[in-house]
Parts: C-alpha cells; sequence; structure tokens
C-alpha cells in the first residue's frame, strides 16, 4: 500500500465514524435471501466468520454460486439466536453500523439481507458502483468492461498478484471480504477518492454505458446517440421501467447538449 492510502485512510479515521468495515452476505436465494453466513474485516483488525442455519431452502442456483450446502449450516445457529462475545449478534452489528462505514461489493443487496434480520446500517460504500463509475474499456468512456463482478476485477486489474494467498479460503465469503478490501483501496489510491465523492458515486444511479436491450443491443449509448438520437429520446419517453437505463441516457444526452 503506497504512503498516499495510508495517509487518505488516516485521515478517514479521525472520527469514529470514518473507519471502514468490509463485509460480504451469502443467502439462500436472491429472492427470500435468507442470510447463511456473515464475513466482515475491519481496518482496525476486527475479523469476523459465522454461518447460520436458515428456516427456508437454500436453492440450488445459490449453493452453485457459494457452496454452502445444507448440511454444512444443520448445526448452526438461526441468526436470531445467533451469540457474539457474549451478546446478541444483532446487537453488536448495530453497535458495529455505528462505529464504521460498511463497504460492499452491490452493497444495496447485503443491506436487504441485514435489513430483514434487524441489522440497519446508515453509512455504506459500494464499490460495484464505484467500479462502474470509473473504469471503462477505454479512455473516452464509452464501453463498460466484459463484467463488474468482484472477481473479474480481482482478476483484471491484476490485484491476486500482490494479495495475501493467506487469505484465499476455497468457497468462503471471509476471502470474499479481503479482495474487496484490496479492491477498494486499489480505487481510493488510483482514483483519489475522498469520502464525499464515494458516497455520491453509492447514492447514484448506476452507471450504464452500453445498450443491452432493442435494436442497438451491444453498441453504446454514445455510439447510439451520434447514429440515432430519436432512439435515445423514444426510451427516455417510454422506458420507465428500467430508471437506471433511462437515467444514463439522459447523462448522455446532456452532455452531447
Amino acid at each position: 500500500m503506497t504512503n498516499k492510502v495510508k495517509q487518505m485512510q488516516f485521515d478517514f479515521q479521525k472520527d469514529d465514524k470514518q473507519k471502514f468495515l468490509y463485509f460480504d452476505t451469502e443467502t439462500t436465494d436472491i429472492n427470500e435471501k435468507e442470510i447463511i453466513q456473515l464475513a466482515f474485516l475491519t481496518d482496525d483488525s476486527k475479523q469476523f466468520n459465522m454461518y447460520f442455519k436458515p428456516r427456508g431452502e437454500i436453492s440450488y442456483k445459490a449453493m452453485s454460486v457459494h457452496h454452502i450446502t445444507p448440511e454444512m449450516v444443520e448445526d448452526k445457529p438461526y441468526f436470531e439466536d445467533a451469540v457474539f462475545e457474549g451478546q446478541k449478534l444483532r446487537d453488536y452489528l448495530n453497535q458495529l453500523a455505528q462505529e464504521y462505514i460498511w463497504v460492499a461489493h452491490n452493497v444495496e443487496f447485503d443491506l436487504e439481507v441485514l435489513g430483514k434480520v434487524g441489522v440497519e446500517i446508515p453509512n455504506t460504500i459500494c464499490t460495484f458502483k464505484l467500479s462502474r463509475d470509473l473504469l471503462s474499456v477505454d479512455q473516452k468512456d464509452e464501453y463498460d468492461l466484459e463484467s463488474y463482478s468482484l472477481q473479474f476485477l480481482r482478476y483484471y486489474l491484476g490485484l491476486y498478484k500482490t494479495e495475501n494467498r493467506e487469505n484465499n479460503f476455497a468457497h468462503d465469503a471471509l476471502s470474499d471480504v479481503y479482495f474487496l478490501k484490496d479492491l477498494f483501496e486499489y480505487l481510493v489510491r488510483e482514483f483519489n477518492l475522498d469520502l464525499e465523492k464515494m458516497f455520491n458515486i453509492t447514492k447514484a444511479p448506476l452507471i450504464i454505458r452500453n445498450m443491452h436491450y432493442g435494436k442497438h443491443s451491444g453498441k453504446s449509448i454514445k455510439d447510439i446517440q451520434r447514429e440515432d438520437p430519436s432512439y435515445l429520446s423514444w426510451i427516455v419517453d417510454t422506458w420507465d421501467d428500467k430508471p437506471d437505463l433511462v437515467w444514463n441516457v439522459k447523462r448522455v444526452l446532456g452532455d452531447s447538449g
């Protein structure tokens, strides 16, 4: 880590609410989103990794992603019964929510998961949104990367070359938390990010550069603006079910004006 990043992190931590907690959740599926694992890591050396028994079933699709089977969590506590360091886990996490800025990749998903079990987190940063905002294929900022998943970025940015291999645990959310921390520090360093900018990007709609629908699928929105601007105007007027895309179309149209 460079001195620049160390100094930036020190500045962030002058206030107790400006400490970072990197976290990841795993769930039964993408519908019920019942938590079965939570892992986190903090800049001041807290580390946590716990599994939970769900009341519902773990979908096969979810198992194919996180590799957590019903047998692995059969003897684990339900989340509401979980205890950590002598107190209810929910109370402990809510305490941490007041002390740290929580960082996750696609943080809205994880906030929903924890909100379902009574954990409310007021200050968050989304590295998925940061990555989509800051990283593009070309310097003209016209095309999205092939993927913005955490594992894709780990290899695309070469972060795997300098990571601590001892923190790479097969099929475990804690490994993803270490990868997440590496990505966060890379983005802070390379783009000179401050808290205000990261909060603003996290709160804003998702940056989309490529069209994935309709007759211009595969082209960049900027390409379409040059070739067929009336199509973009039509999207703005009619595609109410895709608010993020409409926001990005308006952004391109506004830039061109």
